[in-house]
Protein backbone atom coordinates (compact mmCIF):
# COMPACT_ATOMS: atom_id res chain seq x y z
CA UNK A 1 0.00 0.00 0.00
CA UNK A 2 1.45 3.49 -0.65
CA UNK A 3 1.74 5.95 2.30
CA UNK A 4 2.26 9.71 0.92
CA UNK A 5 4.73 12.20 2.27
CA UNK A 6 3.07 14.24 4.62
CA UNK A 7 5.42 17.04 4.02
CA UNK A 8 4.93 17.24 0.28
CA UNK A 9 1.43 17.33 0.08
CA UNK A 10 -0.62 20.13 2.41
CA UNK A 11 -3.68 17.73 2.23
CA UNK A 12 -1.99 13.93 2.96
CA UNK A 13 -4.31 11.48 2.56
CA UNK A 14 -4.05 7.81 2.02
CA UNK A 15 -4.07 6.34 -1.53
CA UNK A 16 -7.81 6.75 -2.75
CA UNK A 17 -7.66 3.25 -4.06
CA UNK A 18 -6.16 2.02 -0.96
CA UNK A 19 -7.14 -0.85 1.36
CA UNK A 20 -7.40 1.16 4.34
CA UNK A 21 -9.20 4.32 2.03
CA UNK A 22 -11.72 1.48 1.29
CA UNK A 23 -12.27 0.27 5.07
CA UNK A 24 -12.93 4.10 5.73
CA UNK A 25 -15.81 4.35 3.27
CA UNK A 26 -17.32 1.50 4.47
CA UNK A 27 -17.68 2.67 8.21
CA UNK A 28 -18.86 6.01 6.06
CA UNK A 29 -21.80 4.02 4.55
CA UNK A 30 -24.14 3.05 7.27
CA UNK A 31 -24.33 6.69 7.81
CA UNK A 32 -25.27 7.35 4.34
CA UNK A 33 -27.96 4.96 4.79
CA UNK A 34 -28.90 7.03 7.55
CA UNK A 35 -29.13 10.29 5.57
CA UNK A 36 -31.10 8.29 3.11
CA UNK A 37 -33.67 7.33 5.74
CA UNK A 38 -33.32 10.83 7.20
CA UNK A 39 -34.49 12.49 3.64
CA UNK A 40 -37.25 10.39 3.01
CA UNK A 41 -38.59 11.05 6.78
CA UNK A 42 -38.30 14.89 5.97
CA UNK A 43 -39.42 14.82 2.45
CA UNK A 44 -42.89 13.01 3.81
CA UNK A 45 -42.76 15.47 6.80
CA UNK A 46 -42.32 18.27 4.27
CA UNK A 47 -44.58 17.52 1.26
CA UNK A 48 -46.63 14.51 2.00
CA UNK A 49 -47.34 12.27 -0.13
CA UNK A 50 -47.72 14.54 -3.43
CA UNK A 51 -47.02 17.39 -5.15
CA UNK A 52 -42.73 17.92 -6.47
CA UNK A 53 -42.23 14.80 -8.05
CA UNK A 54 -38.89 15.55 -8.85
CA UNK A 55 -37.59 15.86 -4.81
CA UNK A 56 -38.57 11.83 -5.04
CA UNK A 57 -36.34 10.93 -8.24
CA UNK A 58 -33.45 12.75 -6.21
CA UNK A 59 -33.97 10.78 -3.71
CA UNK A 60 -34.45 7.41 -5.94
CA UNK A 61 -31.10 8.39 -7.28
CA UNK A 62 -29.70 8.61 -4.29
CA UNK A 63 -30.44 5.62 -3.14
CA UNK A 64 -29.00 3.77 -6.32
CA UNK A 65 -25.53 6.25 -5.58
CA UNK A 66 -25.72 4.23 -2.54
CA UNK A 67 -25.77 0.97 -3.73
CA UNK A 68 -23.35 1.88 -6.11
CA UNK A 69 -20.83 3.66 -3.27
CA UNK A 70 -21.54 0.08 -1.33
CA UNK A 71 -20.65 -1.97 -4.01
CA UNK A 72 -17.17 0.21 -5.13
CA UNK A 73 -15.47 -0.46 -1.62
CA UNK A 74 -15.61 -4.07 -2.57
CA UNK A 75 -14.56 -3.77 -6.00
CA UNK A 76 -10.84 -5.28 -7.01
CA UNK A 77 -10.53 -2.70 -10.07
CA UNK A 78 -8.67 0.25 -9.06
CA UNK A 79 -10.03 2.23 -11.76
CA UNK A 80 -13.15 2.05 -9.88
CA UNK A 81 -12.10 2.52 -5.94
CA UNK A 82 -10.24 6.22 -7.54
CA UNK A 83 -13.08 7.89 -9.80
CA UNK A 84 -16.14 6.24 -7.68
CA UNK A 85 -15.73 8.40 -4.79
CA UNK A 86 -15.23 11.16 -6.44
CA UNK A 87 -18.23 10.83 -8.76
CA UNK A 88 -20.47 9.75 -5.73
CA UNK A 89 -19.04 13.14 -4.05
CA UNK A 90 -20.28 15.31 -6.73
CA UNK A 91 -23.56 13.53 -6.89
CA UNK A 92 -24.23 14.03 -2.68
CA UNK A 93 -22.85 17.82 -4.00
CA UNK A 94 -25.76 17.80 -7.11
CA UNK A 95 -28.51 16.36 -4.42
CA UNK A 96 -27.92 18.69 -1.64
CA UNK A 97 -28.10 21.84 -4.11
CA UNK A 98 -31.28 20.87 -6.08
CA UNK A 99 -32.93 20.27 -2.49
CA UNK A 100 -31.97 23.63 -2.09
CA UNK A 101 -33.31 25.32 -4.87
CA UNK A 102 -36.32 23.16 -4.71
CA UNK A 103 -36.90 25.45 -1.50
CA UNK A 104 -35.87 29.07 -2.93
CA UNK A 105 -38.96 30.36 -4.20
CA UNK A 106 -38.78 33.07 -6.74
CA UNK A 107 -38.92 36.79 -5.73
CA UNK A 108 -41.82 37.96 -4.31
CA UNK A 109 -42.22 34.88 -1.77
CA UNK A 110 -39.43 35.10 -0.38
CA UNK A 111 -39.89 34.70 3.02
CA UNK A 112 -39.89 30.75 3.06
CA UNK A 113 -36.66 30.59 1.55
CA UNK A 114 -33.91 27.82 2.17
CA UNK A 115 -35.88 26.38 6.05
CA UNK A 116 -33.73 23.60 7.57
CA UNK A 117 -35.21 21.10 5.20
CA UNK A 118 -33.56 22.23 2.85
CA UNK A 119 -30.04 23.13 4.35
CA UNK A 120 -30.38 19.29 6.41
CA UNK A 121 -28.71 17.59 3.33
CA UNK A 122 -25.61 20.16 2.77
CA UNK A 123 -24.75 18.83 6.55
CA UNK A 124 -25.71 15.31 6.42
CA UNK A 125 -23.76 15.05 3.02
CA UNK A 126 -21.02 17.32 4.74
CA UNK A 127 -20.60 15.11 7.80
CA UNK A 128 -20.73 11.37 5.61
CA UNK A 129 -17.98 13.15 3.78
CA UNK A 130 -15.79 13.96 6.69
CA UNK A 131 -16.10 10.35 7.74
CA UNK A 132 -14.17 9.22 4.66
CA UNK A 133 -11.15 10.85 5.47
CA UNK A 134 -10.34 12.33 2.23
CA UNK A 135 -9.56 16.11 2.59
CA UNK A 136 -9.65 16.51 -1.78
CA UNK A 137 -13.43 15.35 -1.60
CA UNK A 138 -14.20 17.25 1.39
CA UNK A 139 -12.90 20.69 -0.53
CA UNK A 140 -15.06 19.33 -3.90
CA UNK A 141 -18.30 18.81 -1.81
CA UNK A 142 -17.94 21.89 -0.18
CA UNK A 143 -17.06 24.47 -3.00
CA UNK A 144 -19.76 22.13 -5.34
CA UNK A 145 -22.78 23.18 -2.86
CA UNK A 146 -21.07 26.65 -1.76
CA UNK A 147 -21.16 27.63 -5.79
CA UNK A 148 -24.51 26.06 -6.31
CA UNK A 149 -26.37 27.26 -3.60
CA UNK A 150 -25.06 31.07 -4.63
CA UNK A 151 -25.72 30.64 -8.56
CA UNK A 152 -29.38 29.36 -7.38
CA UNK A 153 -30.04 32.28 -5.19
CA UNK A 154 -28.91 34.43 -7.41
CA UNK A 155 -30.78 33.55 -9.58
CA UNK A 156 -34.00 33.15 -7.44
CA UNK A 157 -33.75 36.84 -6.55
CA UNK A 158 -32.92 38.23 -10.03
CA UNK A 159 -35.74 40.71 -10.43
CA UNK A 160 -37.14 43.98 -9.34
CA UNK A 161 -39.14 43.26 -6.21
CA UNK A 162 -38.12 45.33 -3.39
CA UNK A 163 -37.06 42.79 -0.71
CA UNK A 164 -34.88 40.87 -3.62
CA UNK A 165 -31.96 42.00 -2.36
CA UNK A 166 -33.02 41.35 1.73
CA UNK A 167 -33.71 38.09 0.74
CA UNK A 168 -29.73 37.78 -0.77
CA UNK A 169 -28.86 38.69 2.24
CA UNK A 170 -30.39 36.31 4.05
CA UNK A 171 -29.45 33.91 1.85
CA UNK A 172 -25.69 34.77 1.62
CA UNK A 173 -26.10 34.85 6.15
CA UNK A 174 -27.38 31.09 5.63
CA UNK A 175 -24.11 30.19 3.71
CA UNK A 176 -21.90 31.56 5.92
CA UNK A 177 -22.85 28.74 8.70
CA UNK A 178 -22.25 25.96 6.08
CA UNK A 179 -19.42 27.47 4.92
CA UNK A 180 -17.73 27.64 8.66
CA UNK A 181 -19.03 23.77 8.80
CA UNK A 182 -17.18 23.26 5.91
CA UNK A 183 -14.08 24.47 7.19
CA UNK A 184 -14.16 22.80 10.29
CA UNK A 185 -14.90 19.41 8.75
CA UNK A 186 -12.31 19.99 6.16
CA UNK A 187 -9.35 20.67 9.01
CA UNK A 188 -10.66 17.11 10.65
CA UNK A 189 -10.35 15.31 8.20
CA UNK A 190 -6.77 16.52 6.53
CA UNK A 191 -5.89 16.37 10.74
CA UNK A 192 -7.14 12.96 11.62
CA UNK A 193 -6.18 11.61 8.02
CA UNK A 194 -2.14 12.94 8.56
CA UNK A 195 -2.47 11.10 12.04
CA UNK A 196 -3.87 7.85 10.22
CA UNK A 197 -0.78 8.42 7.54
CA UNK A 198 1.49 8.78 10.36
CA UNK A 199 0.62 5.45 12.89
CA UNK A 200 -0.04 3.96 9.62
CA UNK A 201 3.56 4.62 9.05
CA UNK A 202 4.85 3.70 12.49
CA UNK A 203 3.37 0.50 12.27
CA UNK A 204 4.95 -0.40 9.38
CA UNK A 205 8.50 0.53 10.24
CA UNK A 206 7.70 -1.07 13.64
CA UNK A 207 6.98 -4.47 12.34
CA UNK A 208 9.48 -4.27 9.73
CA UNK A 209 12.04 -3.35 12.33
CA UNK A 210 10.66 -5.91 14.61
CA UNK A 211 12.32 -8.76 12.29
CA UNK A 212 15.70 -7.81 13.05
CA UNK A 213 14.99 -6.61 16.50
CA UNK A 214 14.89 -9.49 19.37
CA UNK A 215 11.86 -9.68 21.07
CA UNK A 216 11.94 -9.19 24.81
CA UNK A 217 14.13 -6.30 24.84
CA UNK A 218 11.84 -3.78 24.50
CA UNK A 219 12.50 -2.83 28.55
CA UNK A 220 16.48 -2.61 27.28
CA UNK A 221 15.36 -0.25 24.81
CA UNK A 222 12.99 1.89 26.30
CA UNK A 223 15.09 2.82 28.73
CA UNK A 224 16.79 5.22 26.99
CA UNK A 225 20.90 6.17 26.43
CA UNK A 226 22.93 5.84 29.25
CA UNK A 227 21.26 3.68 31.44
CA UNK A 228 20.63 0.77 28.36
CA UNK A 229 23.87 -1.39 29.23
CA UNK A 230 23.64 -3.27 32.49
CA UNK A 231 26.51 -5.88 33.48
CA UNK A 232 23.63 -8.92 34.92
CA UNK A 233 23.99 -12.67 35.14
CA UNK A 234 22.85 -14.44 31.97
CA UNK A 235 22.46 -18.45 30.92
CA UNK A 236 23.42 -18.25 27.08
CA UNK A 237 22.44 -20.92 24.39
CA UNK A 238 24.04 -21.86 21.13
CA UNK A 239 22.49 -24.00 19.01
CA UNK A 240 24.38 -25.02 15.47
CA UNK A 241 23.47 -26.87 12.31
CA UNK A 242 26.12 -29.94 12.24
CA UNK A 243 27.48 -30.95 8.50
CA UNK A 244 26.10 -27.23 7.16
CA UNK A 245 29.19 -26.74 5.29
CA UNK A 246 28.82 -30.29 3.89
CA UNK A 247 25.28 -29.40 2.45
CA UNK A 248 25.63 -26.37 1.37
CA UNK A 249 27.75 -27.89 -0.67
CA UNK A 250 25.54 -31.07 -1.90
CA UNK A 251 22.64 -29.35 -2.24
CA UNK A 252 20.68 -26.68 -4.26
CA UNK A 253 21.44 -23.21 -2.42
CA UNK A 254 17.45 -22.91 -1.71
CA UNK A 255 16.63 -26.16 -0.73
CA UNK A 256 19.75 -26.09 1.77
CA UNK A 257 18.22 -23.04 2.51
CA UNK A 258 15.06 -24.14 3.65
CA UNK A 259 16.58 -26.77 5.42
CA UNK A 260 18.13 -24.24 7.90
CA UNK A 261 15.10 -21.96 8.22
CA UNK A 262 13.60 -24.90 9.26
CA UNK A 263 15.77 -25.24 12.34
CA UNK A 264 15.96 -22.01 13.20
CA UNK A 265 12.03 -21.94 13.38
CA UNK A 266 12.04 -24.62 16.01
CA UNK A 267 15.15 -23.12 18.27
CA UNK A 268 13.20 -19.54 17.81
CA UNK A 269 9.83 -21.47 19.23
CA UNK A 270 11.48 -23.14 21.57
CA UNK A 271 13.52 -20.46 23.49
CA UNK A 272 10.81 -18.07 23.36
CA UNK A 273 8.11 -20.49 24.50
CA UNK A 274 10.74 -20.84 27.63
CA UNK A 275 11.05 -17.20 28.25
CA UNK A 276 14.39 -16.98 26.41
CA UNK A 277 15.17 -14.31 24.10
CA UNK A 278 16.68 -14.95 20.29
CA UNK A 279 20.12 -12.51 20.18
CA UNK A 280 21.08 -13.29 16.63
CA UNK A 281 21.48 -15.48 13.90
CA UNK A 282 25.37 -16.36 12.72
CA UNK A 283 25.17 -18.44 9.37
CA UNK A 284 24.11 -21.99 10.52
CA UNK A 285 23.82 -21.11 14.15
CA UNK A 286 21.25 -19.43 16.56
CA UNK A 287 22.20 -17.39 19.58
CA UNK A 288 19.83 -17.26 22.95
CA UNK A 289 19.59 -15.55 25.83
CA UNK A 290 18.20 -16.55 29.50
CA UNK A 291 18.29 -12.75 31.57
CA UNK A 292 15.30 -13.15 33.85
CA UNK A 293 15.44 -14.06 37.26
CA UNK A 294 18.43 -16.18 39.34
CA UNK A 295 20.28 -18.01 38.48
CA UNK A 296 18.31 -21.17 38.99
CA UNK A 297 15.23 -19.65 36.62
CA UNK A 298 17.51 -19.30 33.72
CA UNK A 299 19.43 -22.57 33.88
CA UNK A 300 16.08 -24.37 34.21
CA UNK A 301 14.08 -22.20 31.12
CA UNK A 302 17.78 -22.25 28.60
CA UNK A 303 17.61 -26.68 29.80
CA UNK A 304 13.70 -26.52 29.04
CA UNK A 305 14.35 -25.16 25.88
CA UNK A 306 17.08 -27.27 24.54
CA UNK A 307 14.34 -30.09 25.41
CA UNK A 308 12.41 -28.83 23.45
CA UNK A 309 14.61 -28.22 20.65
CA UNK A 310 15.51 -31.86 20.40
CA UNK A 311 11.49 -32.87 20.43
CA UNK A 312 11.17 -30.70 17.55
CA UNK A 313 14.11 -32.00 15.51
CA UNK A 314 13.58 -35.45 16.33
CA UNK A 315 9.92 -34.59 14.81
CA UNK A 316 11.08 -32.85 12.11
CA UNK A 317 13.71 -35.49 10.95
CA UNK A 318 10.46 -38.13 11.29
CA UNK A 319 8.98 -36.44 8.46
CA UNK A 320 12.11 -35.78 6.56
CA UNK A 321 12.83 -39.70 6.81
CA UNK A 322 9.42 -40.28 5.36
CA UNK A 323 10.70 -37.98 2.68
CA UNK A 324 13.51 -39.80 1.66
CA UNK A 325 15.55 -36.32 2.87
CA UNK A 326 18.45 -36.96 5.15
CA UNK A 327 18.28 -36.20 8.94
CA UNK A 328 19.25 -33.05 10.57
CA UNK A 329 21.37 -33.07 13.54
CA UNK A 330 22.53 -30.10 15.81
CA UNK A 331 24.79 -29.17 18.39
CA UNK A 332 23.40 -27.46 21.86
CA UNK A 333 25.95 -25.15 23.59
CA UNK A 334 24.89 -23.92 27.28
CA UNK A 335 27.15 -21.84 29.48
CA UNK A 336 26.50 -19.08 32.01
CA UNK A 337 28.23 -15.95 33.91
CA UNK A 338 28.13 -12.30 33.72
CA UNK A 339 27.96 -10.12 30.86
CA UNK A 340 27.00 -6.75 29.56
CA UNK A 341 23.95 -6.24 27.95
CA UNK A 342 21.79 -3.69 26.52
CA UNK A 343 21.80 -1.42 23.25
CA UNK A 344 25.38 -0.27 22.16
CA UNK A 345 24.58 2.57 20.19
CA UNK A 346 27.25 4.72 18.82
CA UNK A 347 25.19 7.49 17.34
CA UNK A 348 24.75 5.76 13.71
CA UNK A 349 23.53 2.36 14.51
CA UNK A 350 21.61 0.77 17.78
CA UNK A 351 22.19 -2.80 18.58
CA UNK A 352 20.98 -5.17 21.34
CA UNK A 353 23.86 -7.40 22.40
CA UNK A 354 25.93 -8.69 24.92
CA UNK A 355 29.53 -9.13 25.69
CA UNK A 356 31.83 -10.62 28.05
CA UNK A 357 34.35 -13.85 28.61
CA UNK A 358 31.44 -15.57 29.25
CA UNK A 359 30.78 -15.39 25.53
CA UNK A 360 34.32 -16.21 24.36
CA UNK A 361 33.86 -19.45 26.76
CA UNK A 362 30.76 -20.39 24.95
CA UNK A 363 32.61 -20.38 21.47
CA UNK A 364 35.13 -22.71 22.35
CA UNK A 365 32.64 -24.95 24.28
CA UNK A 366 31.11 -25.60 21.01
CA UNK A 367 34.47 -25.78 19.62
CA UNK A 368 34.72 -28.94 22.06
CA UNK A 369 31.54 -30.02 22.03
CA UNK A 370 31.75 -30.06 17.84
CA UNK A 371 34.90 -32.04 18.01
CA UNK A 372 33.69 -34.42 20.71
CA UNK A 373 30.70 -35.26 18.15
CA UNK A 374 28.11 -34.07 20.88
CA UNK A 375 24.81 -33.12 20.96
CA UNK A 376 24.22 -31.75 23.62
CA UNK A 377 27.17 -29.91 26.55
CA UNK A 378 26.70 -27.54 29.16
CA UNK A 379 29.19 -25.76 31.34
CA UNK A 380 29.48 -26.34 35.65
CA UNK A 381 28.30 -22.97 35.81
CA UNK A 382 24.77 -24.16 33.80
CA UNK A 383 24.10 -27.36 35.33
CA UNK A 384 25.29 -26.44 39.43
CA UNK A 385 22.85 -23.86 38.82
CA UNK A 386 19.55 -26.35 37.81
CA UNK A 387 16.95 -27.15 40.06
CA UNK A 388 16.96 -30.54 41.61
CA UNK A 389 13.96 -31.85 40.09
CA UNK A 390 15.09 -30.88 36.78
CA UNK A 391 18.67 -32.18 37.51
CA UNK A 392 17.04 -35.67 38.14
CA UNK A 393 15.55 -36.00 34.43
CA UNK A 394 18.89 -35.47 32.70
CA UNK A 395 22.70 -37.75 33.02
CA UNK A 396 25.32 -36.34 32.74
CA UNK A 397 29.01 -37.38 32.13
CA UNK A 398 32.32 -35.21 32.20
CA UNK A 399 33.93 -34.00 28.75
CA UNK A 400 37.57 -34.29 28.94
CA UNK A 401 38.75 -31.32 27.46
CA UNK A 402 41.87 -31.14 24.48
CA UNK A 403 45.17 -29.33 25.61
CA UNK A 404 44.93 -27.63 22.48
CA UNK A 405 41.97 -26.00 23.24
CA UNK A 406 43.53 -24.21 25.87
CA UNK A 407 41.67 -23.21 29.06
CA UNK A 408 37.88 -24.69 29.20
CA UNK A 409 35.57 -24.06 32.21
CA UNK A 410 34.45 -27.75 33.21
CA UNK A 411 31.82 -29.07 30.38
CA UNK A 412 29.51 -31.64 30.89
CA UNK A 413 27.14 -33.79 28.28
CA UNK A 414 23.81 -33.91 29.34
CA UNK A 415 21.37 -36.42 27.83
CA UNK A 416 17.47 -36.78 29.24
CA UNK A 417 16.90 -39.79 31.16
CA UNK A 418 14.43 -42.33 29.19
CA UNK A 419 11.15 -42.46 30.49
CA UNK A 420 10.46 -45.29 32.71
CA UNK A 421 7.90 -47.76 31.51
CA UNK A 422 4.75 -48.04 33.84
CA UNK A 423 4.46 -51.67 33.01
CA UNK A 424 8.03 -52.65 34.33
CA UNK A 425 7.39 -54.11 38.16
CA UNK A 426 3.30 -54.41 37.57
CA UNK A 427 2.24 -57.49 39.08
CA UNK A 428 -0.38 -59.55 36.91
CA UNK A 429 -3.33 -59.38 37.93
Amino acid sequence: MKIPDAGQNPFPELDLSSGLARGFDRRALPVRLGILAALLVAALLDYGHEGRAGHWIVLLAYGAATIAAAVGTYSRSKRVATALPVATTAFDAAVAVYVIADHIEPAGSLAHATDSIAALPAYLFLIQTGMRLRPRLVALFGMLVLSGWAAVAAFAVMSDAPQAHQAMAGELLRLIPFAAAAGFVLYAAWWTSRSATSTLRAWRERVLLARFLPGGVDDFVTRGAGHAIHERRATVLAVDLRGSSAMARDYPAEVFVSWLLDMRGIVHDAVTSAGGIVDKYMGDGVLALFLSGDATSQADAALAAVDEVASGMEALNRRRVAGGLPQLRVIASLHAGDLLAGVFDDGRRAEFTVLGPCMNDLSRIERRAKSAGADIVASLDVVSSLSPSVVLRWESARLVPQSQQGRLPEILTLRRKPFPDPSVGQQPA
